[in-house]
């Protein structure tokens, strides 16, 4: 196995395990959680939380060395790829700020409102809203990663 092929593999394995964390705990996981089950939704979230720093930290690294082997600068911006991979970063960093806004302040909140009794109904609609934002988001930047490998 070659080092590009190791790292290649690391990088879709990180954008699988972030993005399939996503996928279930918006559609397995927040609809429980909005039938009374909130407190296991926050807690799984909770867990969660460095096995998705982990993947995202592995994406964002991995794509950096991807981003040295797509060639010479010339060749990249006369075929397009330049530009959709500017975009792929930007969607990537958007990606990440509303996981850390999820993360860090709205499952906190969850768990505070849990904890003294309050309505965990806000930290949840919210939690839903930035899931469903990144899973769109998710989907570009998939398109976007498959068109730059084409590009090449």
């Amino acid at each position: 196995m070659t080092v590009p092929l190791v790292v290649l593999w690391l990088h879709l394995v990180g954008a699988v395990v972030w993005i399939g964390g996503i996928v279930y705990q918006a559609h397995v996981l927040l609809p429980a959680a909005r039938r009374g089950e909130a407190a296991t939704f926050a807690e799984a979230a909770r867990r969660a939380r460095p096995v998705t720093w982990t993947a995202i930290s592995l994406v964002v690294l991995t794509g950096f060395y991807n981003v040295t082997r797509l060639g010479p600068y010339e060749r990249v911006i006369e075929t397009g790829a330049g530009l959709m991979l500017a975009g792929k970063f930007i969607l990537v960093i958007a990606m990440a700020a509303i996981m850390g806004q999820r993360d860090f302040a709205q499952v906190t909140l969850l768990r505070a409102a849990l904890a003294s009794g309050g309505d965990p109904q806000p930290a949840l609609r919210s939690i839903t809203r930035m899931d469903r934002v990144v899973l769109l988001i998710a989907l570009v930047v998939i398109y976007l990663g498959l068109a730059i490998s084409r590009a090449r």
